[in-house]
């Protein structure tokens, strides 16, 4: 009998424990792994860029598990830091109204480690172009309203750090080195025209961008 009692027993614990539900856990690197096999695309703000008068909006594409194309648009106003470091070109002060103007870039980028983390390499070409007006006087002490202009060609490679805040947030950042090609047209007295002045000269730079990775 105590047999009979020992063996139903034993058939009452390995079903109870049979009943139990299975839990599935995944480690930190297999939910890393999943979250990037999904997520392919990050909307950015970049925040040092307000500084500069520019306001631009960027986008980024996962091409591979190693490259990413990323890319931006946005309106510029008010060049007044850039024309502060230009000794041979005009600065935008309180004689100008400034008028919107415009931005872009194109980047390819190279992600050795971790696709859209840790460490990046990426050539980018970067424009922008700012918009104003300014008044000038004549001989005769009438004043009259030109619209002048100054643009940003610049070609450069930006060194980075990627990482993700969490599930969806993360945070870019960079810096970089290329050269500033740039172009201006204002007012010249002599000719009564607009006229046309270039300089080339290397440009350093540095930025943050937060995105949203979808």
């Amino acid at each position: 009998m105590k047999l009979t009692y020992l063996f139903i027993s034993i058939l009452m614990c390995n079903v109870a424990f049979s009943q139990e539900p299975r839990v599935i856990t995944f480690d930190s690197e297999q939910e890393k792994n999943s979250n990037n096999n999904s997520e392919k695309n990050i909307i950015k703000i970049s925040l040092f860029e307000i500084i500069s008068g520019d306001f631009p909006l960027y986008y980024e594409r996962v091409l591979s598990d190693k490259f990413s194309l990323e890319g931006s648009v946005g309106i510029t106003f008010g060049d007044y830091i850039g024309g502060l470091f230009l000794d041979d070109f005009s600065s935008i002060d309180n004689s100008s109204n400034s008028n919107y103007g415009f931005s872009f870039s194109a980047s390819l980028r190279f992600y050795p480690i971790e696709i859209l983390e840790e460490f990046y390499i990426a050539p980018e070409f970067k424009y922008r172009k700012y918009n104003w007006e300014r008044e000038y006087s004549d001989m005769s002490g009438i004043s009259n309203l030109y619209a002048e202009n100054r643009t940003y060609a610049m070609p450069r490679i930006n060194l980075g750090y990627s990482f993700f805040y969490d599930n969806q947030l993360i945070f870019d950042y960079y810096v970089g080195i290329g050269m500033n090609n740039i172009t201006e047209n204002r007012y010249d007295y002599e000719t009564n025209n607009i006229s046309e002045s270039k300089l080339r000269r290397p440009r350093v730079h540095i930025g943050l961008k937060i995105g949203y990775v979808f």
